[in-house]
């Protein structure tokens, strides 16, 4: 085989190896570090180290000191990580719009104006929501709860990080679409507060086959109100009528 041909064949295995697709979840500590402070590593692959070692806060750390690291990115890391994270981005990044209610004020040099959290996060990919739904902070919970896309609302269903106040909050608020509702209303651990129970009740966004579940759990009170009620179902106004007239029956 003649020397160029050689060549022509260690090269052309080398240029198919370098397209290879490289395995961020499997890199070594060593190899990964080297990628995050190597100023020429594209955001893509910072976004994708991001996504990854989303709870890993010394990757995180050096992560937050990439100067090409997109305002996006930074924002999912700040939004998904903990308090710790967010202090030290505070500390060197200015990024208060990311770890705090930003504000749009105009920045004093270039004139340019900060986007606040809504903003950033309805800037993200589809799959960058479903991750931030998955793994965010209050802050991209109480804006990714409205999303219209069933697996972004749901997703913050399923987030470990929610609070039952989150969830009480959502079970009475008629901004929340069918479908977190109705996940709300057969989740028996949540539904055993009264409160959420209640809230679901008085919502006129939840199936009526879930309210009258819960009927029998309403006070005197409330039966009530929801009797007068024109925010709710008939269904609900019925069935509160009657529990009613047979709590005023067995009174008498």
């Amino acid at each position: 085989m003649e020397p160029q041909s050689k060549w022509s064949i260690i090269l052309g295995r080398y240029s198919r190896k370098k397209q290879l697709a490289l395995d961020i979840a499997h890199c070594s500590p060593l190899a990964l570090r080297s990628i995050i402070l190597d100023v020429k590593t594209p955001d893509a692959l910072l976004e994708q180290i991001a996504h990854v070692y989303y709870d890993n806060e010394d990757i995180l750390r050096d992560l937050v000191r990439c100067p090409n690291l997109s305002e996006t990115t930074l924002a999912f890391i700040a939004l998904t990580a903990s308090d710790e994270i967010k202090s030290f981005i505070s500390g060197t990044r200015v990024v208060d719009l990311v770890v705090a209610e930003g504000r749009t004020e105009e920045q004093a040099a270039g004139g340019k104006k900060k986007m606040n959290i809504t903003q950033i996060v309805l800037k993200m990919t589809p799959s960058q929501k479903i991750k931030l739904s998955l793994t965010g902070g209050k802050e991209a919970r109480s804006i990714l709860i409205r999303e219209s896309s069933k697996t972004i609302s749901l997703g913050v269903l399923s987030n470990p990080r929610l609070t039952i106040g989150e969830v009480e909050a959502y079970a009475k608020s008629q901004n929340m679409s069918e479908d977190v509702i109705r996940k709300i209303g057969t989740n028996a651990e949540w539904t055993r507060k009264n409160t959420i129970a209640s809230g679901l009740v008085f919502n006129p966004k939840t199936p009526v086959s879930i309210s009258l579940g819960f009927m029998p759990r309403m006070t005197e009170r409330d039966l009530g109100i929801l009797e007068k009620s024109k925010n709710v179902p008939e269904a609900v106004r019925t069935s509160a009528r009657g529990m009613l007239l047979k709590k005023k029956m067995g009174k008498g």
